[in-house]
């Protein structure tokens, strides 16, 4: 057993690994290293540093648990995730995370989830738990996630879209799953819920909203298959009006809505 402190650094020439530490315990027999005082590991091949108040690190399966104040991150590929426990399996290149869990990634998305694991080559990071996502314009919340970090693809279930969310009269789209690229701002969604700003016909007093089966869309345009509109209030009588139809399409810059093969209905008449 090997105990140090003050400035310690340690390096593994076989594993590729530069750790540095105010204090360690080095256990040979078990091949296990204990660090504390304030930890760095440096994964030379990777590029990745991972930051910690302590560090348990067991050498011959390539283990390192970093815990309280942890993160991991590469600057070159532009992420970093945050949380209370880290484990980086060096061996699968595999980080998992345990409690809540904070990621910054394309210099742009932050994330705000919980248990989340990430493959490191592959570029992915996914949560089979509640998340939060914003880029400072748009906010996304899911029940469950993966990202696909170089794509900027998002895929979920049961997901709320709030474009413009710092905005009062913001479009809110809700889909029981969808598949979407933040990047370009569009997406594929199912069971589709859209909540169109309150000022697109110049009355803040409508409810305007269009419920579908399926739905595709982008920045500019939204179309929705199968889908039902009305802007009247909701209360809890029958709709005063509504228009379904086998296409809706809602142009954002127009603000226009176009229906094809439609029928308009005034309360239960057709």
């Amino acid at each position: 057993i090997l105990n140090a402190s003050g400035n310690v650094i340690i390096v593994d020439k076989i594993n590729d690994l530069k750790i540095y530490s105010e204090n360690i315990t080095y256990k040979k027999k078990i091949s296990f290293i204990f660090t504390s005082g304030g930890s760095k590991a440096l994964d030379l091949k990777k590029g990745i540093e991972i930051i910690a108040d302590s560090f348990e690190y067991y050498l011959t399966i390539n283990k390192i648990i970093a815990k309280k104040n942890a993160s991991f991150k590469n600057d070159v590929k532009d992420y970093k995730i945050s949380s209370n426990v880290i484990t980086y399996l060096k061996n699968t290149k595999k980080i998992f995370t345990k409690g809540k869990t904070y990621a910054q990634l394309n210099s742009k998305y932050n994330f705000e989830s919980k248990d989340v694991i990430f493959l490191i080559d592959k570029m992915e990071l996914f949560s089979k738990y509640k998340t939060k996502i914003n880029d400072k314009i748009n906010f996304y919340s899911l029940d469950k996630f993966r990202y696909f970090i170089e794509k900027e693809e998002l895929r979920g279930e049961n997901i709320l879209i709030n474009l413009n969310y710092n905005l009062p009269t913001s479009n809110k789209f809700y889909f029981s799953s969808a598949i979407i690229n933040l990047k370009e701002q569009s997406f594929f969604g199912s069971d589709t819920e859209v909540k169109i700003r309150k000022d697109i016909f110049d009355n803040l007093d409508n409810d305007p909203r269009i419920v579908g089966v399926s739905a595709t869309g982008n920045k500019n345009q939204t179309k929705i298959n199968k889908g039902v509109f009305t802007s009247c209030k909701k209360n809890e009588n029958c709709t005063p009006w509504s228009i379904s139809a086998e296409e809706i399409i809602h142009d954002k810059n127009k603000k226009e809505i176009i229906y094809n093969k439609a029928l308009l209905k005034l309360y239960d008449f057709p």
